[in-house]
């Protein structure tokens, strides 16, 4: 079975990485947690260091320090185009706000960050030497991304109008999966009463075998658990490394979706 990846469709998740209040804890964290091996990669002059992480020889996420103090720890999700300057423009014609300017990453690609009309930040990413994970779906590596917001119907036009989005409607669930090319690539849900204090935001989900072990370590690495439960497809966990930056664990009833480039 085959979860590397050599290239992503445009309008396809490619990327997850954090910002963290205090990267040594966070990098400890998700090491131990993950298996996963670290690299300092140096960046622009006078700016810290970007870490690279890899599971099997193949970078999975990345992670830096937090750029503004003020701000808490948080997780980034990136989509993958084929022209950052030209989505950037069409996305600010629809009703999107620039949070970050389209910019080069030396030379790994090029990227800008935006907030959709319903109020999440989400980047898009440029692949130059840089495609996003190399690994995907297996244990330790991303698989889904996940939208909340108070206004799914803008949202789905949104994104319908930037990459060509398309969706399948779980009523029942109140659930909707998003399709890029007819392809999986994430989901979103209306944020209900009981999520009340939850912003407009994307979550990143890591894929793990086992989710009690998983949240059993969690814990004893200094993380939090904030949800847990089951789910039509396996069981999920909302957790937060030691530094406050919070994502999903999943662990799947079925075998996970292998990747074809």
């Amino acid at each position: 079975m085959s979860y590397t990846v050599t290239k992503y469709p445009q309008g396809t998740f490619s990327w997850a990485d954090f910002f963290s209040t205090d990267i040594v804890a966070s990098k400890k964290f998700l090491i131990d947690l993950f298996g996963w091996t670290s690299e300092d990669m140096p960046t622009t002059p006078g700016m810290p260091d970007y870490t690279m992480f890899s599971l099997e020889g193949k970078y999975v996420a990345g992670g830096s320090p937090a750029f503004d103090p003020e701000l808490p720890s948080f997780w980034s999700s990136y989509i993958s185009v084929e022209n950052v300057d030209e989505i950037v423009e069409k996305a600010e014609k629809l009703g999107a706000k620039i949070t970050m300017p389209a910019m080069d990453v030396l030379e790994s690609g090029r990227m800008a960050t935006i907030q959709d009309p319903t109020g999440a930040h989400v980047s898009l990413w440029q692949p130059k030497k840089h495609i996003g994970a190399g690994i995907v779906n297996k244990a330790g590596a991303m698989s889904w991304n996940e939208f909340y917001t108070k206004n799914l119907a803008a949202a789905k036009k949104f994104y319908t109008d930037l990459f060509g989005w398309t969706y399948e409607e779980d009523k029942e669930n109140n659930y909707t999966t998003i399709l890029n090319n007819g392809r999986m690539n994430g989901g979103m849900m209306e944020i209900t009463d009981e999520m009340m204090g939850m912003p407009p935001s994307w979550v990143v989900y890591f894929t793990v075998k086992d989710m009690e072990t998983s949240v059993s370590k969690v814990k004893e690495l200094g993380g939090q658990v904030h949800m847990q439960r089951d789910i039509a497809v396996g069981k999920i966990a909302m957790i937060a490394d030691p530094a406050g930056a919070s994502f999903m664990l999943i662990e799947m009833s079925m075998p996970p979706t292998e990747w074809e480039n």
